[in-house]
């Protein structure tokens, strides 16, 4: 998520990007490749797809829908493989209790 900027990159929020002034629909994270997230904004006419320097590319309604989809996966695998390690250290920690109870 863009943090060192004037403007609020929250979805909902109006944005500017070059001379155009866009709202942001939604900010898709990009884990594991390094690069920033990318953010799906809209003009009242066409989608684009943003990735601070690397600039902004023109895309279809579907393409843009396929890309917050996109989003809302890897946002469930993020949160499903958090739940699971929460409950692992949790199961380990009662484990450590019990043995330290033991001695």
């Amino acid at each position: 998520m863009i943090n060192r900027s004037k403007q609020a990159w929250t979805v909902g929020s109006t944005v500017k990007v070059g001379f155009m002034s866009l709202v942001v629909v939604a900010a898709v994270a990009t884990p594991g490749d390094f690069a920033p997230d990318a953010y799906v904004l809209s003009s009242p006419k066409c989608f684009y797809r943003f990735v601070p320097h690397k600039g902004l590319v023109k895309m279809t309604a579907a393409e843009a829908a396929e890309l917050v989809a996109e989003g809302k996966r890897i946002a469930a695998q993020q949160a499903a493989a958090a739940i699971s390690k929460a409950s692992t250290e949790s199961a380990h920690a009662a484990v450590v209790a019990k043995l330290m109870a033991v001695a």
